[in-house]
Formats: C-alpha cells, structure tokens, sequence
C-alpha cells in the first residue's frame, strides 16, 4: 500500500502506486489535484484496486448538509452512517456544510463525475471533528495504468446556493453541456399521469389540441406507445414498434400533433428489453440483470452490438417519424448484479460506468447530427454534470400528488444543474379537487419549466381557467422565472421561500403560512406568490415605498387594486394561493 500526506489530504492506494499532486489555491477555495500512475500487474494481484482520499476539518458553524440525494433529509450524519454514491447515472460528488442562515462553511467536491465513488462525509464521535473520505476504484483488469482526479474544498463565506453553482461552473469546464432550446424552457403537457398506458392516438391528438388552447408547445408521449398490453411493468419494451390498435402510422400521428403548432416527444426505457420482445431473444446473455418485477432484462452497453442498437432505434424514430425529443428514461437502472460478469469475450470496456458514457455520448452525436435543437429528457437521479453533456431538461423524479417533494425537488435541480433546464415532475390532481390545491401545485415548481398531466377533458371549467392563467404568467416571466438563478432560503426547512431577481424585478413565492418574507431593497417590480393556505402575507421591506399593488386569485381574477405605502413588517392580504404584484411608484 502506497499513502503519501498532501498538507492536509492523505492519498492511499490499495497496492503499489506513484503519486504526483499539485494544489491550486483561490482565497478560501483549494484544489488538490492528484495523478496515480502504477503496474498494471500490481492493479491486478490487488483485491480490490482503489485509490483513498482523506482529510479532516473542524466543523465550525456547522448545522445542515446539502447533497444530491438528501431530499428532506438535511441533517449531518455521523461517520458510521453516512455513505453516499455517486457515478455517471446517479447523482454528483458534491456535499456543502452550512449554518442555520444558509451560509456556506465547508464544500466538497471532486471532478470525476462518471466513476462509481463512494464518500462518507461525516462526524467522528470521538473528537468532534468532520471526517472526508472518498473511495473511487482503480481497474486492475484492463491495462489502464494512470489516474487523475480533483478535491474541491471550498470555505469561502457565501450563500450555499452560490457555493454550489461555484462547483457547477467549474464541472462545466470538463463537461460542457448539451445544448438547450428555448422549448425546453416553456410548460409543456405530458401524457403519463392522465393517459399512462392507453395512449391511443385520437384521444392523443384531441387532447393535443386542449392543451395547445392553454398555451403549451410541447407534448410528451410516454409508455404505451409500443405495446396493446396496459398492466403497466415492462415485458413488452424492446422492440419499439408502435402498437397498431393505439397507433396505426406513427408518422402521420406526429404530422397531425406538428400541424396544430405542437412540439411531439416520445418515451423510451432506455435499458429495458421485455421478456417478451424479440430483442431480448437478439441479446441473450448480453445483459446485467433479468428484473421479475418489471418483467424486463436489463441490457449490458459495454457491448458494441448493444449501444449500435440503441442509438439506431433513436436515430431511425428521429428520421422516420419526424420526432422533436425523447424522453429516455431509467438510464439510472444500468448497475452490476451479482451475477453480472466483471468481462466477457465480445466487450470492448470493462467499467459499466465508462460503457453508458460511451452510449450516451453516441446517442447525442447521432442525434443533434440530424436535428441540432432535439429536446432530451431526464429524471432524477441522473441529473449530475456529466448527463448535462447529454440532454437539456432534467425533471424531478415521480411524485404524483406530492406538492413539497416536486419543490424540493425542483430546486435542488435548478442549484446543481446550471443553465439546463429544470423541469417538474407532471402535474395531476383529482378532478373534484379544489382549484386552491391544483394551483399549489403549479405555484411550488413555479420556477422550473412545468409539466402538466391533468385530463384537461375531465377537469372543470375552473381548473382550466387556472392553468391558461398560470401557463401565460410563467411564459411571459420565463426568463426571470428559469434563466436567472435562484435563491432558496432555509433549506433545513425544505425551501419555505425561493426568490428570482434581475435588473429591478423580483419574483418571490411563499410556501408556508406566517412566514416572513424579506424583500430586498431597490426594486421596481415584485411578484409576491402565496403559495400556501393563509391568507395573508407577512413581508418585511427594508425601505420605505409607495406601491401600486394589484391582486389576484388563484385563478388570476384581480379581486383588488390600490396604492400602499409599506415599510419594515406588514401583513397583506391575499387569497389562498393567490398574489400580490407591487410596482413601485
């Protein structure tokens, strides 16, 4: 075992290794940058071939954690029970250490955003001090014989949102992300949680038409498409052929949804051969995993025959039928098994993680090839830097009805994912439901691009009204709303408030009742969204101003206009899941 101090980082490997290390230091901010050459007979006599990094800090003014997968968990962990992952399709090697104000005290972080790594981040019982340890294996089966990776580690006193766009912007460098067109950026209607396998085609297209009326430019075909069988599971994915009794010419269909003005993305389970299809018949032995619950093998792109079939179904579907995007989906589910050889004759790479980069890679310069503007998305967890190389809207993952898990969601997205866009998770609500309650759906990912996925046939008159009120308002402050970075306060408590300001205007929204809401000085224009069940809202204004106020209801009636000077903390009415739009006199 080689293990060598680098000032406050020890590196070790597993078996012998010679180690090089530079350090970049930028005010508080320093990285360490360590290159690994070593035998590759030495990698191979090594049980388990990896290299170890390793530092400690004292976790001064220290409450909270923010990484990837935290979700409503934000509190730190001790050092027993704290292992995160990170690789390619899941997640990013990121974790910020802040205070209850939201300050940044400690982020960590390394460059290598494709292998599978693990990290424990946590505290030691002992002596109290935070412990860093990264994980990141070294291949002793092929004859790679060099490795390089990057430690971010960051205690510049900043807001955490900035600490981790800091992080974003210097993943960027190394992997440049897709492009992203202006749909990508604008609400748009999906037709999982209101259709989800009884997609036919004119009830598709009817409904196309109902949400061109409401404003929306792009519709998602999702699972069904390829299969008469709607028992949900996936034994009959593989083949991708539409099903006739749904969709009797695809290209025709997608002409038809063009002609009305509409934008037409189509689903795929990008791993997934159903036990039923002739592609699992075609790839016998050529896959990770057989999954009984899904009814589905899992495919192996560490062969070439595998990843040239993929990229062939995607460009033939882009060519023949004229498709705008996929939605290609469970790029997260391509993971070793315990029966998954560790190589086999036939492959051309060993590491799986090195295989689905190679893949995806192919698909996005087979397909911007043909179409430069094609919209890609994908879902959570696979929403990390590398996957930005690859597509342009990441949504949240499914939360169907789950209003604080979309948010929460959402901005954790919108922090890590840069100037990609952050889309929601579809939105569906029971027809009888209140209108209140639909509205706070689309109000909590109010600064991600919307997807909504209601009958819109089916709900009422109200219902409709809302969403064409909602859908214009977030076109018309798109830009402001999901192209100017955002701010999230509190994030221990799940982002209460999340704010968009530039050049004079600010949009804020509310998610809880009596919560004081700070508005910053110097504002011309503020649109303050109750998000939440009260009616009122409490706001603090650090200067004194006359304000021209008009507000809505949720549906966007003006149920009042007037004049109002406000200054320091005042309590304004307001409707449930209503707003107030201030402009200044």
């Amino acid at each position: 075992m080689k293990e060598t101090l680098f000032g406050a980082v020890r590196a070790k490997a597993s078996f012998e290794v010679q180690f090089t290390h530079s350090e970049e230091r930028e005010g508080a901010r320093v990285k360490h940058t360590f290159s690994v050459t070593w035998k590759p007979e030495d990698a191979k006599r090594a049980e388990k071939p990896c290299l170890t990094l390793e530092c400690v800090k004292e976790p001064l003014d220290i409450q909270y954690q923010w990484h990837t997968n935290c979700h409503t968990d934000r509190a730190l962990k001790p050092n027993w029970a704290c292992l995160q992952k990170s690789k390619i399709s899941s997640g990013a090697p990121i974790q910020v250490f802040y205070n209850d104000a939201g300050m940044n005290r400690l982020t960590v972080a390394l460059d290598d955003c494709t292998t599978l790594i693990e990290r424990r981040l946590g505290l030691a019982e002992e002596d109290g001090m935070l412990g860093i340890q990264f994980v990141i294996p070294l291949d002793g089966t092929g004859e790679t014989n060099r490795y390089a990776v990057t430690l971010w580690l960051d205690e510049t006193d900043c807001r955490y949102e900035e600490a981790i766009r800091a992080v974003t912007r210097w993943w960027e460098k190394k992997y440049p992300p897709m492009n992203v067109p202006g749909a990508a950026k604008l609400p748009l209607y999906s037709f999982w949680y209101s259709f989800h396998q009884a997609v036919y085609e004119q009830e598709v297209e009817a409904e196309c038409a109902r949400a061109l009326r409401l404003g929306l430019k792009t519709v998602i075909v999702d699972d069904g498409w390829q299969t008469e069988d709607n028992s949900r599971g996936y034994a009959y994915c593989g083949d991708w052929q539409p099903a006739h009794a749904k969709i009797a010419d695809m290209a025709a269909h997608v002409a038809c949804v063009h002609a009305m003005g509409l934008k037409y993305v189509l689903w795929y389970s990008v791993p997934f051969v159903g036990k039923y299809s002739e592609a699992a018949k075609r790839f016998e032995g050529k896959t990770l995993d057989f999954l009984p619950n899904m009814g589905a093998y899992t495919l192996d792109p560490r062969y070439p025959e595998v990843r040239v079939y993929l990229i062939d179904l995607y460009k033939r579907a882009l060519v023949d039928w004229n498709l705008d995007g996929f939605k290609l989906d469970f790029i997260d589910s391509f993971r070793m098994a315990e029966n998954t050889p560790a190589f086999a004759e036939g492959m051309d790479y060993v590491i799986l993680e090195d295989a689905v980069r190679r893949l995806m890679v192919d698909v996005m310069k087979t397909l911007t090839a043909i179409k430069p503007d094609v919209l890609i998305e994908f879902r959570q967890s696979y929403i990390g830097p590398v996957m930005r190389e690859f597509g342009n809207m990441f949504r949240v993952g499914d939360c169907p009805f789950t209003t604080s898990t979309n948010r929460i969601g959402m901005v954790d997205i919108r922090l890590l994912c840069g100037d990609t866009a952050a889309h929601s998770d579809m939105l569906a609500w029971h027809v009888n439901d209140r209108v209140e309650n639909a509205v706070c759906q689309i109000e909590n990912v109010l600064f991600s691009t919307v997807q909504f996925s209601a009958r819109l046939d089916r709900v009422p008159e109200e219902h409709v009204k809302a969403i064409r009120f909602w859908t214009e308002f977030m076109t018309r402050e798109h830009a402001l709303l999901v192209d100017t970075p955002i701010y999230a306060e509190c994030p221990q408590m799940l982002y209460p408030v999340v704010r968009a300001q530039k050049d004079g205007r600010a949009v804020l929204a509310c998610y809880e009742r009596n919560y004081l809401v700070e508005i910053p000085a110097r504002l011309r224009e503020v649109i303050l969204v109750s998000a939440n069940a009260g009616r009122e809202l409490l706001a603090r204004f650090s200067e004194s101003a006359q304000w021209n106020a008009v507000v809505r209801s949720c549906t966007g009636d003006v149920v009042r206009e007037e004049t109002l000077h406000l200054d320091g903390v005042v309590s304004l009415p307001v409707p449930e899941c209503g707003l107030i739009h201030l402009t200044r006199v």
